[in-house]
């Protein structure tokens, strides 16, 4: 899907020691807006999967709007055929099976009444589902959303809401999938500032693999074509490597600017 640069960055990695057989395993959580956003980081998700970590996938809607490569109409069929692909997708990556909160929809399209209803809705449903999971790490869009779609937008930012409104910045640390500039994605749009990646990910050959099976549950989704030249860009960056920026909030309280 992306082609990464290398740069001489000191950068730090996920602390959770899933690599010597002694650690501590953790839980990870992924919170997307649309059934096939997990795919954005398949790798990162099977890696952590694979050894031994527990990595969950909370999803906000059904999709059942997705219309974009398929003549199954919008509506209730195409929103369980939309979860069933990520059932099967999560299945391939080995994560737990996905978790469907059934928010209509994140954006002013229903309405602006009802997107607010539907983004508090959004809101309670993770303030007991966070818990309940007790992650040790949250991945979710960052503030470009990734492609910068609308819904992955307001995922991005009420997760982050949600830390700061609850005191959990700390408690659930909380990180964002971060593509630098240069890199070839779907939008190249969506990139932030070198200096602001912190975190790097790298991942093997047969994660990669995984994850290129994995985008074959999304037939609704892509064409033939298309997937083929998702597969061709990922074997094509021999790096093997996803960025993320980790969301840290400085405390203390200062009189002036």
């Amino acid at each position: 899907m992306i082609t990464k640069l290398f740069l001489p960055l000191l950068l730090l990695s996920f602390s959770v020691g899933a690599a010597q057989g002694s650690a501590k395993k953790k839980v990870i959580l992924f919170v997307g807006a649309h059934p096939d956003d997990e795919t954005a980081i398949s790798e990162v998700l099977h890696k952590y999967a694979r050894l031994g970590n527990k990595v969950f996938v909370i999803i906000a809607t059904d999709g059942k709007d997705g219309t974009r490569v398929t003549t199954i109409p919008a509506g209730d069929s195409l929103g369980r055929l939309r979860r069933a692909e990520s059932a099967c997708g999560c299945k391939t990556l080995g994560t737990e099976p996905p978790v469907f909160l059934g928010i209509e929809r994140l954006d002013t399209k229903i309405g602006t009444g009802k997107y607010f209803k539907e983004h508090q809705r959004f809101l309670d449903s993770l303030k007991v589902r966070i818990p309940s999971i007790n992650p040790d790490i949250i991945i979710t869009a960052g503030p470009d959303g990734d492609t910068h779609h609308s819904e992955h937008i307001v995922v991005g930012a009420a997760v982050t809401e949600l830390l700061l409104a609850e005191g959990w910045v700390e408690k659930y640390p909380l990180y964002h999938f971060a593509w630098k500039k240069g890199m070839e994605s779907v939008d190249p749009g969506g990139y932030i500032d070198e200096r602001y990646v912190n975190v790097k990910i790298s991942f093997t050959p047969e994660d990669e693999q995984k994850a290129i099976e994995a985008l074959h549950c999304y037939v609704t989704q892509y064409t033939a074509e298309e997937l083929q030249q998702e597969a061709a860009n990922k074997l094509k960056d021999v790096s093997n490597t996803i960025y993320f920026r980790k969301f840290v909030v400085k405390k203390g309280l200062q009189n002036d600017f």
